[in-house]
């Protein structure tokens, strides 16, 4: 990821060197420094990727990390400075689409502005106090300043032992934070305060409750392709992620003539069902495909693993299903630098939206109370039927629960004034679980390549949300965009049912049934791409015993001691699966003692 770094102090040796310091890690980057008393900045390029531009005039300083869609010149500075000489105001934001953060420094108001992007996808995080305010779009450069204040907060530790994740704008820290999506914040040294303003709201994607329309799933998926088709530059620098799914499956359908060539690649077990069915995609296609075999020599070094997932993703990603690390070391000889994925494409399959799976019980929801307590249910993801009263010593973490609960019936009953019940979770998961985990984990792609993310396009949502979630439930748009834009993709079985997207009703039904039985078997052609489960049992569990029964750990006063054992005992032993709460109590550890100790 393209980086971006700077502050706004009176005193230069305050922390730029250390900002500095935090960037010079990453060797691949060619970094350029930017100084315009009392501001001074700084852009971090990954591998030359045309992902930062540039522009000092009379006026202003303007640093800029990420990519416009749309576009009219070769200079993304220029165009910016252009539209606000013209607008002179911030109203020309609402109409860039991009993934992008920004800095500008008003020389003459002496005025320091920070921008985010609609959907928060190139993330900025910052701290402030009234004589300076610092920010980057990682956390280690900021950690690296002697004066940063590393209170813990308990409540966004909280989050990730109940989602998976933090919510929200928090970290890890209560006096760092990531600037919101679609944002401008104002900071001046004169007035020792920041100011923050939306400028674009998500909630505008979305149809009223009870106005949705029977639009055509041929115009939809026409919008997808458009989506694709913006984000084709620099194509010989393009590459595709390919699964046996749908979302990875639909893009490779609307690049058509334009995947001819491009490389693609598939991780996972040797002869699991991805690798079978994405190779027959790409021989369809055209794609230069490769297939990136998880072996037991990619399992043995938890510890390796689990600290290049916490140190890439902020600590913000914890060892899940443990693909990163074999992805990111092919990215290091990769032939290309810039990775379509299909992340995003559950809000185009509802039912599939994991963590909050739009199914029948949430669709026949009425009240607030109703589908909170559906909720809660879903995204309780990591201390399932755990008592955080039991497990923690922390009297923050032991109401961990009950705030969730609180907040997600205040969130909900907001939310369903103007959404329909399906829209609400779906809006958590374009808001939360994209903004927070999906982008943690890209981020640690993001140390060797630049990411393209279609369905996330503002054109194609708002196009899509107008259907009823009934009609963008199962798949039905991504097989509308593989009929349209490569037909022979149809025949090619989902991995996750077994069957070809044009199969009927009972095929489907029976066939899921058997498809699953195979992967629970293993057998070979249909295994699953990984087996975290199995993983953490057999590869992992000396190491996480290791890590989580360290006097280090249990000296920071979070968990009880016997509890942690019991939990440790009742998963390794099979009786119960709490691989997510392992992975997340060592990963926190990790992120203890590479960024606090």
């Amino acid at each position: 990821m393209s980086e971006l770094v700077g502050l706004y102090s009176k005193n230069y040796n305050l922390f730029l060197d250390a900002l500095i310091k935090g960037l010079e890690f990453y060797s691949n980057y060619k970094i350029s420094k930017f100084c315009s008393p009392p501001f001074y900045g700084a852009l971090a390029q990954l591998k030359n990727l045309p992902f930062v531009d540039a522009l000092e005039n009379d006026n202003f300083l303007l640093l800029f990390v990420g990519e416009l869609y749309n576009l009219p010149s070769s200079s993304t500075a220029e165009y910016i400075l252009d539209l606000l000489h013209k607008r002179k105001n911030f109203s020309f934001l609402k109409d860039l689409e991009g993934i992008f953060s920004f800095s500008l420094f008003d020389k003459n108001s002496q005025v320091l502005y920070l921008v985010s992007d609609k959907f928060g996808l190139y993330p900025l995080y910052y701290t402030y106090s009234e004589k300076f305010l610092i920010f980057s779009s990682r956390i280690r450069p900021i950690l690296l300043c002697s004066h940063f204040d590393k209170e813990l907060d308990y409540q966004a530790i909280g989050d990730l032992f109940y989602f998976g994740f933090v919510t929200g704008n928090k970290t890890l820290f209560k006096t760092l934070k990531l600037l919101p999506p679609a944002s401008v914040l104002s900071f001046s040294i004169s007035e020792g305060r920041i100011k923050l303003e939306k400028y674009w709201e998500d909630l505008s994607l979305f149809s009223p409750k009870g106005e949705s329309q029977e639009i055509s799933p041929k115009e939809v998926a026409f919008f997808f392709h458009q989506a694709v088709k913006k984000r084709l530059r620099e194509k010989d620098l393009l590459g595709l992620s390919l699964s046996g799914g749908l979302d990875s499956r639909s893009i490779l359908a609307a690049l058509g003539p334009e995947a001819q060539g491009m490389p693609s690649y598939t991780l996972g077990l040797p002869r699991c069902e991805d690798e079978r069915l994405s190779a027959r995609m790409a021989r369809i296609a055209g794609t230069k495909h490769v297939f990136l075999p998880i072996t037991e020599n990619s399992l043995k070094n938890f510890l390796s693993l689990a600290r290049t997932l916490v140190f890439f993703s902020d600590g913000f990603y914890y060892p899940h299903e443990s693909t990163e690390k074999v992805a990111l070391d092919y990215f290091k000889r990769a032939p290309f630098r810039i990775l379509f994925r299909g992340h995003g494409g559950e809000l185009a399959k509802a039912a599939l939206a994991f963590p909050v799976q739009v199914d029948q019980t949430v669709l026949k929801a009425k009240k607030a109370l109703e589908l909170t307590k559906i909720f809660l249910q879903k995204t309780n993801l990591v201390l399932l039927d755990l008592a955080p009263e039991e497990v923690f010593l922390h009297p923050e973490l032991k109401e961990t629960v009950t705030r969730i609960s609180e907040e997600s019936f205040a969130k909900i009953s907001n939310l369903l004034e103007n959404l329909s019940p399906g829209d609400v979770f779906l809006y958590f998961y374009l808001s939360e679980y994209i903004r927070r985990q999906a982008v943690a984990s890209l981020n640690i792609f993001r140390a060797e390549v630049e990411i393209r993310l279609p369905f996330l396009d503002e054109d194609f949502l708002k196009i899509l949300f107008k259907l009823p979630v009934t009609k963008r439930y199962q798949g039905e748009i991504h097989f509308e965009i593989v009929k349209t834009y490569m037909p022979a993709l149809i025949k090619v079985p989902n991995s996750n049912t077994g069957a070809p997207l044009d199969a009927g009703k009972w095929r489907l039904y029976f066939t899921d049934k058997f498809n699953s039985l195979l992967k629970k078997l293993s057998i070979p052609g249909f295994r699953h791409y990984t087996e975290f489960d199995r993983w953490h049992r057999k590869y992992f569990r000396e190491a996480l015993e290791d890590i989580l029964f360290d006097q280090k750990t249990l000296g920071r006063g979070l968990f009880d001691s016997s509890m942690l054992q019991r939990i440790f005992e009742s998963h390794v032993s099979g009786r119960k699966n709490y691989a997510r709460f392992l992975g997340t109590a060592a990963g926190l550890e990790l992120w203890f003692r590479e960024y606090l100790d």
